[in-house]
């Protein structure tokens, strides 16, 4: 009808496009994404120098930027969806923390972790291994990795990405000794996998046991003392209004 305003259907697409209401959040987010995966390579073939089969290098590359994609549709979520859930942080807020701490972890505490994963897994010294073949067997667990994550992200499954990539490696490692007939699972060092199978088992139970005990001293020493305050606060101000109450029917 003429003069009439018609109802946008709640199914209706938003008129801010495909980005959605917070178009110059995406935008921004996606042009810092890809300044840094061109500085990376940049630096990446700065670093390598130029006896380095370009192809496969770039094939890491992307294969370590699909691994990083999944590893914050996973992990990210893991560690901030409690926060986020409970209202402490907003989305947009929980993406930047995560950003800044993720790298600055991985930069300044991660050099052990990575120790162990590139030559605490595969017994390099005990086989006639070709070097390529151990750059095959990394980029075949990083991508095997990657493909799991993203497959149970898709799924909502909180997975682990340690758990994923470690195996990974075992897998394409024991796999390659046996084709290129230079071992088999020999190659996988298992007291390193068994202590951090060990570890596996541990985390959880060191986590609810931290857990329990740093709840209990804030309900103890915080939420407590706040409550009772509260009650006591709550009776005074009846007990004040019980008096009011009398004053006036004497009166």
């Amino acid at each position: 009808m003429p003069g009439s305003t018609a109802q946008r259907s709640p199914d209706a697409p938003s008129s801010a496009g495909f980005l959605g209401p917070d178009r110059n959040w995406h935008l921004g987010a996606g042009l810092m994404t890809l300044a840094t995966v061109v500085a990376f390579s940049i630096w990446t073939f700065s670093h390598t120098g130029t006896n380095v089969n370009a192809f496969l290098l770039i094939l890491a590359i992307a294969f370590g930027l699909f691994m990083a994609f999944n590893i914050g549709g996973n992990d990210v979520a893991n560690s901030f969806g409690t926060s986020v859930g409970a209202g402490t942080l907003t989305m947009k807020q929980a993406l930047v923390v995560a950003a800044v701490f993720e790298v600055s972890g991985a930069v300044l505490a991660g050099g052990s972790v990575t120790e162990t994963v590139r030559s605490g897994i595969v017994d390099l010294e005990g086989v006639d291994l070709d070097p390529m073949s151990f750059a095959y067997i990394m980029m075949a667990a990083l991508a095997g990795a990657a493909i799991w994550l993203m497959l149970a992200t898709r799924m909502g499954w909180p997975v682990s990405t340690t758990h994923a990539l470690i195996g990974g490696i075992v897998g394409a490692a024991v796999t390659t000794g046996i084709v290129t007939g230079t071992g088999g699972f020999e190659m996988v060092q298992w007291s390193e996998i068994g202590k951090i199978a060990v570890s596996w088992v541990l985390s959880p139970l060191l986590g609810g046991i931290s857990a329990y005990l740093l709840f209990g001293a804030i309900k103890r020493h915080i939420l407590g003392p706040a409550a009772r305050a509260i009650a006591l606060g709550s009776r005074g101000y009846d007990d004040d209004e019980d008096d009011d109450d009398d004053d006036d029917e004497d009166e």
